[in-house]
């Protein structure tokens, strides 16, 4: 490998680190106030009940077929690989309210194992269409074929993104969220505690 493109690669991971970890925020939440609801019915300002930690955050849908198990796996991946999950909420929003509702998150966290560092997170549509677009996430029903018409009978064509939000609500980085390696969250995780 010559010089120049050694040099040019080297420049472009410090240009991604900084980008991925600077000062500059990549989506501004502090100011916003979204109403959720968590997996026990539980009302919760979104991101204002979280300012103070470091959060994950993270949309799935539990009728998800197959990256958003997947997405779940690496997120407690992630958190095993951190030596202290002191400050950290790990977070999932659902792209799905209306068949997600509290009980329907209660039963895929169980599912799953979450413990208490994990909020599952629905709410009205409305509520959640603008976070979504807030954040450029896409989610967008696909009917299923089938013999007969069932409104409910959909799938999501969806975003698959991870977001590192700092204490104060900005997003400062962003991952596809079920290949980033945990490590290299982690890495982030710990650059912004030593801010």
């Amino acid at each position: 490998m010559s010089s120049t493109l050694k040099s040019l690669l080297v420049s472009l991971f410090i240009i991604a680190g900084l980008t991925a970890c600077g000062p500059d925020a990549l989506y501004d939440l502090s100011g916003d106030t979204y109403q959720l609801r968590d997996s026990d019915s539980t009302l919760v300002n979104f991101p204002g009940d979280f300012k103070g930690d470091i959060s994950l955050v993270t949309f799935i849908y539990t009728n998800c077929p197959d990256v958003c198990p997947v997405i779940t796996a690496n997120m407690t991946n992630i958190q095993r690989k951190l030596d202290d999950t002191t400050g950290v909420n790990f977070i999932e929003i659902t792209f799905d309210p209306e068949r997600d509702t509290p009980s329907v998150l209660k039963e895929y966290r169980n599912l799953y194992g979450l413990n208490e560092q994990f909020t599952m997170l629905t709410s009205h549509p409305r509520d959640s269409d603008t976070l979504l677009n807030k954040l450029d996430i896409v989610a967008e029903k696909t009917i299923i074929d089938s013999l007969g018409y069932d409104s409910t009978n959909y799938a999501m064509r969806h975003s698959n993104t991870l977001y590192l939000m700092d204490r104060e609500g900005y997003i400062r980085a962003e991952y596809p969220a079920h290949r980033v390696k945990p490590e290299h969250v982690k890495d982030d995780i710990n650059y912004l505690r030593s801010e």
